[in-house]
């Protein structure tokens, strides 16, 4: 591996949730794949908490820090990943979730974010105290069942938009097996919309390598035991010792069974891939199996809504058919009618037509303003990249970057622009972006900023204003609501989440509060309705032909909200594009900062 740092191996932590019972396993069934909610008879139960409580450091520090460990290679690939994360995205705090003597946490140094390790081990977390000096990293005794309640006690819900939380090490499988539900939860929770988890486990594949290889090397540390089915069972990958310690080691398929138990799908990808999706995935590498998952929203919230939404199956499979795999916005189908050779063309033909139209206009709108010097450029809410690839394309880009809150999206972007090495894609919000201040001279988006909603739309000005150089421009298009809506919008705003929708005269004042000018709307609002219908149309087309993989009650549910997009839009909606220009900073520009750590 390419990753340069101290040359510790992988040890076995500890954080365990103070339970005043917990159980032992049963031997016939894997936890992998026991449903949720399974009940466990008390008769069974013992504190299995108690013998993680009362380890010593030595005993863990001096087992796990030799080069021939079986280990070695995870590693150094979870530092790695976790460190190559953090400088991909907006990440503003790392939070490793059973840190035992700190071999993962405390040598994380290359993230460059803030770092909190939690165990349940007192002796543990004073020794890292002791051990790891560096500014900005925290160690505290904390109860992973109650995760989240610890965080928001601490303040670090107010202080962290963005955690990414580690349980790295097999951690989540020598808990309690009643708890691991509830600690993946509580860490997703903690995450939030912004946040992601990656939980390593131990490859159920290799475990008669770590039987061999490193229980019977470390039988001080997890206890003796024979080569019996007393103490080892080789067909569900578990082992427990005569001292009562107790470890499980799932396969891909295992960990992927238990993920769906819970209503997480998620996809088990490539083994031993480098690189890391952007999507909920599932990989094994060496002795390792990664799981990565984005966090959960809030209830009700519309920026966790719209990722959910634009992260479902159907929902991709939807837009890649139906929209194309290149955009997903509105389009001009006023152009495309005008033009007597698309008269007779296909659905899908014209839906494509009217969205290459729109970016024709868009970019001339760009070029008004540019003439023919190339830009840095921010596309914010960026779907599957096609406009930034069509402004290169066009040699209007320098240099870009597209953000978009949705793994599927950017991994597809990326895919899609591996041959165009002027663009960068990340998995952010573009409320909270990694592009340097002052370092952009455009923002873009399409149809983006009414998912967050009105009351976002300050922030969503303010990551734009503060990325622009002095002079830079902010133009997107948007669906925005008309002043003299009726009741019935009520019904399009509440589909995606919202409470209502932004208006042209509320961006305009939202604009000028932060010191935006030169502000400038341009209406096509007729094409909504329009190109809602063509899409719905097509959409039960295909379906008829059965061109569409979808399940069916996906299907019903797009063709409602296509149907209420279409019957609503002329008399609640607006649509076209918005233009502004970064002039004179004001108080409601830049929020005060404080220092990250």
């Amino acid at each position: 591996h390419n990753f340069e740092g101290p040359s510790y191996t992988i040890f076995l932590p500890s954080i365990i949730a103070r339970q005043n019972q917990t159980s032992t396993r049963s031997s016939s069934t894997p936890q992998a794949i026991m449903p949720p909610n399974t009940s466990i008879s008390v008769d069974n139960l013992h504190d299995e908490t108690q013998l993680w409580a009362d380890l010593t450091v030595d005993s863990w520090k001096n087992s796990v820090r030799n080069k021939d460990s079986v280990f070695y290679d995870l590693y150094h690939d979870t530092r790695r990943r976790v460190v190559e994360a953090c400088h991909k995205h907006t990440y503003d705090v790392v939070v490793e979730i059973g840190c035992g003597t700190g071999e993962v946490i405390g040598f994380l140094e290359g993230t460059g974010t803030p770092r909190i390790g939690v165990d349940i081990n007192e002796d543990f977390i004073n020794h890292c105290k002791l051990t790891y000096t560096d500014e900005g990293l925290e160690f505290h005794v904390a109860d992973a069942m109650k995760l989240d309640e610890w965080w928001t006690s601490m303040g670090y819900d107010k202080k962290y938009k963005a955690p990414l939380m580690v349980c790295p090490n097999n951690t989540i499988m020598i808990m309690p097996e009643e708890i691991r539900d509830t600690v993946i939860d509580k860490m997703r929770v903690v995450a939030g919309i912004e946040g992601r988890i990656v939980v390593t486990y131990w490859n159920g594949r290799m475990f008669a390598h770590g039987v061999m290889g490193y229980y019977r090397k470390n039988s001080d540390l997890c206890g003796t035991f024979d080569l019996t089915d007393e103490h080892v069972d080789w067909e569900n990958k578990k082992i427990e010792t005569r001292t009562s310690y107790k470890s499980e080691w799932p396969t891909s398929l295992d960990v992927s069974r238990w993920m769906a138990s819970l209503n997480i799908n998620v996809d088990v990808v490539e083994a031993e891939m480098k690189d890391t999706p952007e999507i909920d995935h599932i990989a094994e590498v060496g002795m390792g199996v990664y799981l990565w998952l984005k966090g959960v929203s809030p209830a009700n919230d519309s920026v966790g809504s719209a990722r959910d939404y634009y992260d479902n199956k159907d929902s991709q499979t939807f837009y890649r058919t139906v929209w194309g795999e290149n955009n997903t916005h509105v389009g001009r189908h006023d152009l495309v009618a005008q033009d007597p050779k698309f008269a007779n063309a296909d659905l899908l033909t014209k839906i494509r037509k009217a969205q290459e139209l729109q970016e024709e206009c868009f970019m001339e709108k760009v070029k008004s303003h540019y003439g023919g010097a190339k830009v840095r450029c921010m596309d914010m809410g960026c779907g599957y990249g096609g406009l930034l690839r069509n402004m290169a394309k066009n040699d209007m880009i320098w240099s870009a970057v597209g953000v978009d809150i949705s793994g599927e999206m950017v991994d597809a972007a990326t895919r899609l622009s591996i041959e165009v090495p002027s663009l960068t894609f990340f998995r952010e919000s573009y409320m909270n972006t990694s592009v340097p201040a002052d370092g952009m001279d455009l923002c873009i988006s399409s149809e983006a900023f009414l998912h967050v909603g009105p009351g976002n739309h300050e922030a969503v000005f303010r990551e734009a204003w503060r990325v622009l150089r002095p002079g830079g421009r902010l133009i997107f298009t948007d669906i925005v609501g008309l002043p003299s809506a009726p009741p019935e919008a009520q019904a399009l705003y509440e589909r995606i989440g919202l409470q209502s929708f932004q208006t042209v005269e509320g961006y305009f004042e939202t604009a000028k509060k932060l010191g935006f000018g030169e502000l400038l709307f341009e209406d096509h609002s007729e094409n909504v309705s329009t190109h809602y219908g063509t899409v719905l149309e097509a959409l039960e087309e295909l379906w008829e032909k059965k061109e569409i993989k979808i399940l069916e009650e996906s299907k019903d549910r797009m063709v409602n909200g296509l149907t209420k997009w279409r019957d609503l839009a002329p008399s609640c909606l607006q649509w076209g594009l918005i233009s502004m220009r970064k002039l004179e900073k004001t108080e409601h520009s830049v929020l005060d900062e404080s220092p990250s750590f």
